[in-house]
């Protein structure tokens, strides 16, 4: 019954929200006060996909209903509380008195949520599991710790920005507690991926058959596009995710995205991500112990970095 409060169209506006005011209480109650190797399992992971579903903000300036004040501030209520109750769900221990498979669960839930058509409910999603992964990291299995790299990954190429740097912040938290030796292989092969996927210049071609290679070329520039920033998405976050060292990987991972640095290799967004994953890295490392973590690369790779965090020079 409560589960099918948010897409029921049997009650009004009014009647509908305020039972998922009652439902989010009831999720509050069961995480708080109730009986914790239970009732997470049998009430809160099932009114899970509810409690994302109501973070989705439904009115808008050309709505019916939007001439009501009253029901834009009872929606914004609920979802102002579905977001905190989410918070508190992912963050909460109780899940650890309870069943392996019910971490399973949840990371399925949120893999299922991360394919939502509402991007605000996909944002919610990538939130929760950086709460969650972060909160029970020591509890994951390796399987389970693939499968949140993996709902994270998928999401790098979202056509919301919101949504594509939720997933970075996410995936940073996953990767700095993943081993050092499961990251490399990572960058080995999204290295690979972001070499591939750099802009190339068109070639002129024969106007004549235009027309049908069109449609063709609008899909591998799409996918040449998701690909490319999945794979720099993910590099960044690799770099970021260690902050005080310098792993093997991170200087090859740097050379990889300062390629996509450059006008002519990738859009803005790209562009802009990886002068401040650059950006950060000249911040934490190169200071004090510089001359420690210089060592690690090699001098083509000190000047690929030095084309990104360096400033022009005026006369340049």
């Amino acid at each position: 019954k409560l589960r099918s409060i948010g897409s029921t169209e049997e009650y009004s506006f009014e009647e509908r929200h305020h039972a998922l005011i009652t439902a989010r209480k009831f999720i509050v109650y069961c995480v708080h006060l109730g009986d914790s190797k239970h009732e997470y399992s049998d009430f809160i992971i099932p009114l899970l996909p509810l409690s994302f579903e109501s973070v989705n903000v439904t009115m808008d300036d050309s709505s019916e209903e939007g001439a009501s004040a009253a029901n834009r501030v009872l929606e914004a209520e609920v979802v102002k509380g579905y977001r905190y109750t989410l918070a508190e769900v992912s963050s909460s221990c109780v899940i650890s008195y309870g069943l392996n498979a019910d971490m399973t669960r949840v990371l399925g839930t949120v893999d299922k949520m991360s394919s939502n058509n509402n991007w605000q409910v996909r944002q919610a999603a990538i939130h929760f599991l950086r709460c969650f992964q972060g909160s029970h990291k020591f509890l994951f299995s390796p399987k389970q710790t693939e499968s949140a790299t993996n709902i994270v990954a998928e999401l790098l190429s979202d056509e919301r920005r919101e949504v594509s740097s939720a997933a970075m912040a996410a995936l940073t938290g996953i990767l700095a507690a993943t081993p050092l030796s499961s990251v490399s292989e990572l960058v080995q092969k999204y290295v690979k991926i972001a070499n591939k996927s750099k802009i190339k210049r068109k070639k002129k071609k024969d106007t004549s058959n235009q027309t049908e290679s069109s449609s063709k070329t609008s899909g591998k520039e799409k996918e040449r596009a998701r690909q490319q920033q999945t794979s720099v998405f993910f590099l960044c976050a690799s770099v970021l995710a260690r902050p005080y060292d310098t792993p093997s990987y991170v200087p090859e991972a740097l050379t990889a995205i300062s390629k996509h640095s450059f006008e002519k290799n990738a859009p803005l967004a790209v562009r802009e991500t990886v002068k401040m994953c650059c950006g950060e890295f000249k911040r934490t490392h190169m200071s004090d112990n510089w001359a420690v973590h210089r060592k690690q690369f090699t001098q083509e790779q000190l000047e690929d970095l030095e084309d990104v965090v360096s400033t022009p020079h005026y006369y340049a």
